[in-house]
């Protein structure tokens, strides 16, 4: 490579790295309280006819409980920086992995959806960005505790292409997972599952009947024990939630919060005044 072209991919390197603003999962120090009360997932379904997004605010925080979205045009995206400036907040929550947000030359809710648009205005406020979320290895030891290890790597392994099938299906399903592949090994499944045709394999022996993966959506319900499996995962995550919030709060932070909207309705009891 000729010198300036070291030089220029130097520069851009740097622009980027400059350009972003790094999360991170919340360092909780304290643990989930037991009499902050949340509605379970399985009984969600009583609620779902709620207002989307469903808001949960107070002086002190908003909860903003998102339809999942990545496009810029959605009034969504208009009303999380309304409510944003005018909380002000000291501290941004976003759901799910946490990473870099998209320099600004890249659209961050077509890039990232809501969770962009929360770490865009993180930035441009210089306002610190965590994950309320547990990590999926955390998520995966607490799973392994109720359903079998190959069960937990088969949905850890597929949930993201699940969860994205609402935008559209992939040019290549396959390839889309292969990057998830390596979550079999937070349960000791590596073996089981080195190949997408493991993960085919696995899922006829489950699901012999029905929707292949290829064509199954979480928006209208996963089959079978990946229901159940979604139902106490949504729980776990909600108490991981719940507490981040509560220690925050504590701390007289002033929090952002952006979630699904079931995640919204399901932890507001837990910030009802009593």
């Amino acid at each position: 490579m000729k010198p300036i072209s070291i030089l220029l991919s130097f520069l851009l390197s740097s622009l980027l790295l400059a350009s972003c603003h790094s999360s991170d999962y919340y360092p909780l120090a304290s643990t989930y309280n037991p009499n902050d009360t949340y509605i379970p997932f399985q009984e969600y379904p009583k609620y779902a006819q709620h207002p989307r997004p469903y808001v949960v605010e107070a002086p002190q925080f908003v909860i903003f409980g998102a339809s999942h979205t990545k496009d810029p045009k959605d009034a969504q995206i208009t009303q999380i920086e309304a409510k944003w400036n005018a909380l002000k907040p000291t501290v941004a929550l976003i759901e799910g992995k946490p990473g870099f947000t998209p320099p600004s030359f890249i659209d961050p809710v077509k890039e990232l959806g809501e969770n962009g648009k929360v770490q865009d205005l993180a930035r441009t406020h210089d306002v610190p960005v965590y994950s309320w979320d547990l990590s999926k290895e955390e998520l995966a030891q607490q799973l392994a505790t109720k359903f079998s290890a190959e069960q937990v790597a088969l949905s850890l392994i597929l949930n993201p292409y699940f969860s994205n099938l609402r935008f559209g299906k992939p040019e290549s399903p396959e390839k889309y997972i292969e990057e998830f592949l390596e979550r079999a090994e937070y349960v000791n499944q590596q073996d089981n599952f080195k190949t997408v045709a493991d993960v085919d394999r696995v899922w006829k022996k489950h699901f012999s009947t029905g929707k292949d993966w290829r064509e199954t959506s979480d928006e209208y319900g996963l089959p079978g024990y990946l229901a159940d499996m979604m139902a106490v995962s949504n729980d776990l995550r909600n108490q991981k939630m719940i507490a981040v919030m509560k220690e925050l709060l504590a701390k007289k932070e002033k929090v952002f919060a952006i979630s699904g909207s079931s995640h919204a309705v399901c932890v507001e009891p837990a910030f009802r005044k009593k």
